[in-house]
């Protein structure tokens, strides 16, 4: 693309991840439609993939906090749940701990380039993440109707102009095929679920044509991710949120089946890259460093790269100069301080706690009305920190 090249979008928001702190988010976005800077584009991976659904089913803020406090999202909230103890044998609990120091272990020995990630089959890796997941979703099926329809009736007509796009992240896990046979090496890929009108989009616009995106992460797994972007255009969000937010030992894969078993949208948290590239102006978020102790050794075992190496080359990920049009501020990468957002909202958020004698993690899920004081507090936090971050570069 060259500096000249005209964006399909003015402004784009990310909302890359937020776990059940997801509510941030909302905040974030009331913030810069009050200040007239609405994102045209919203990228939601994970659990900011709920909260890009919230957006499109109440894009108005006043609708948006009435949704978000609402016993409805409260009940798609707490279904998500822990494996309960009769769900999972004593050998499963103890198949989990030794598999989480096996991981952790492993990731202390990436530099030597093999491993057992190299030896992994599909049948092997999805069945490892099909039964060490923590979490289980309950009537998964229907997990989002409630809250689907109840948005419909506090949101007015449903044509609503100012409802920004929606495109979420996911991936997938599938044996290629070479010569008719199946390898036995997996393959992962990204997957864009991106709004049906960038179909329609010539290629010298975008270039959002099969094989024309590249993964950021493909050159850091050492062979295991695809180099292009799998890009859909017709999806329902259901099934595309349960995908995004299946991070790995997490929430089990999801299957869809045109794509087959698909997992979770941290191949790419912070596609910072795809934003720049749909639009001018982006708005994304700092973010703290992963965990060295379970969650950076579960995405080295599963996608095969450091997560942590990801995420400095997000941080200093430079776009293209401003286009000769630009001459105000608007036109850059605007980095929001959220990286301190999990001391800042302790407590605020499903609390987990490990159970010495079940040998398992579970959720602890308020009542609805501590929801409703989690849910505030995280919009307040989201909220806050754009205006101050608006006021102070006078966008």
């Amino acid at each position: 693309m060259n500096n000249q090249q005209v964006k399909p979008y003015e402004r784009v928001q990310l909302f890359s991840g937020g776990g059940s702190r997801f509510g941030y988010y909302l905040g974030s976005y009331a913030a810069l439609a009050a200040h007239d800077l609405t994102p045209d584009i919203i990228v939601g991976t994970c659990g900011g993939s709920l909260s890009a659904y919230l957006v499109q089913l109440a894009p108005d803020p006043n609708d948006l906090q009435a949704l978000m406090c609402s016993c409805k999202l409260y009940r798609v909230i707490t279904a998500i749940r822990h494996v309960a103890p009769e769900e999972a044998n004593k050998r499963l609990k103890l198949r989990y701990m030794t598999h989480a120091l096996k991981r952790w272990r492993l990731s202390k020995q990436r530099d030597n380039g093999q491993g057992q990630r190299q030896a992994d089959s599909y049948e092997r890796l999805l069945n490892e993440l099909q039964q060490l997941a923590m979490f289980r979703i309950d009537n998964e099926q229907y997990w989002l109707d409630e809250l689907t329809r109840f948005a419909a009736s506090i949101n007015g007509s449903a044509a609503d102009k100012t409802t920004p796009e929606i495109a979420i992240i996911a991936s997938r896990l599938y044996q290629a095929s070479t010569d008719g046979l199946y390898n036995e090496k997996l393959t992962l890929q990204e997957l864009l679920f991106a709004p049906p009108c960038l179909a329609n989009l010539p290629d010298s616009i975008l270039g959002l044509a099969e094989e024309q995106i590249t993964s950021p992460t493909h050159t850091l797994a050492n062979g295991r991710i695809h180099p292009s972007v799998k890009v859909q255009t017709q999806w329902d969000f259901a099934p595309v949120i349960r995908a995004s937010m299946a991070d790995m030992y997490y929430l089990p894969p999801t299957h869809i089946p045109e794509l087959g078993w698909c997992l979770g949208g941290v191949i790419n948290l912070t596609p910072i890259e795809l934003a720049c590239q749909l639009g001018d102006s982006v708005f994304a978020e700092t973010k703290a460093g992963y965990d060295p102790w379970l969650a950076a050794p579960a995405i080295q075992r599963v996608f095969g790269f450091d997560p942590n190496r990801r995420l400095a080359a997000v941080h200093d990920y430079q776009p293209m100069r401003k286009p000769s049009y630009a001459t105000s501020n608007h036109h850059q990468l605007h980095w929001l301080p959220f990286a301190d957002n999990e001391q800042q909202l302790r407590g605020q958020n499903v609390q987990k706690r490990f159970n010495l004698k079940q040998m398992t993690v579970e959720l602890i899920h308020s009542d609805y009305d501590g929801f409703v004081q989690q849910m505030q507090a995280q919009w307040q936090y989201g909220y806050q920190r754009t205006v101050d971050y608006i006021q102070q570069h006078k966008l």
